[in-house]
């Protein structure tokens, strides 16, 4: 069976398949924490220049949490 054209068709288009849902979901993922990334760095460099924490949440689009363990992590750097 595995020699058939038939089944070596539908592998081949299985596997054609499989790596195309895999590379969009890669690339989907990657762009994700890549905009999550530079949210990250733009919230740090805003509270490096003592920008408010609600003002920060409305522009990176972070939670105020995510803007307040940055902060710590940024208060950590600088007594270091």
């Amino acid at each position: 069976m595995r020699e058939s054209v038939i089944y070596q068709d539908i592998l081949q288009e299985g596997l054609a398949q499989g790596l195309k849902q895999g590379l969009e979901q890669g690339l989907e993922q990657g762009l994700e924490q890549g905009l999550e990334q530079k949210a990250e760095e733009i919230a740090t460099n805003m509270l490096n220049e003592g920008v408010a924490i609600a003002l920060i949440v409305r522009v990176t689009g972070l939670t105020v949490e995510q803007v307040q363990q940055l902060q710590a992590q940024t208060n950590d750097n600088q007594a270091e």
